[in-house]
């Protein structure tokens, strides 16, 4: 898997969204100990390319901001915790 750069994000608002730069993710989980957003192969959907843990967390919102996605990429989210 490869790795890019990514940023801390901002909290708000919830979901994916598309800044015209990349992609702001925040998830919202109040048990969480761990949440990874996983980046998928689009010609072979079930072959995780990346994978980045998200870092920031902001009350109970975890969020990141991964420059260069745009919309349409396939993702999902890996959650440890009780």
């Amino acid at each position: 898997m490869s790795t890019a750069e990514v940023w801390p994000g901002r909290p708000h608002p919830l979901g994916a969204t598309f800044t015209g730069e990349g992609v702001n993710f925040v998830v919202f989980s109040e048990w969480a100990t761990r949440i990874d957003l996983c980046i998928f192969d689009e010609k072979e959907p079930w072959r995780e390319i990346r994978r980045y843990p998200l870092r920031d967390k902001t009350r109970n919102l975890w969020h990141i901001f991964v420059p260069g996605l745009v919309p349409g990429t396939l993702y999902g989210y890996r959650v440890s915790g009780t």
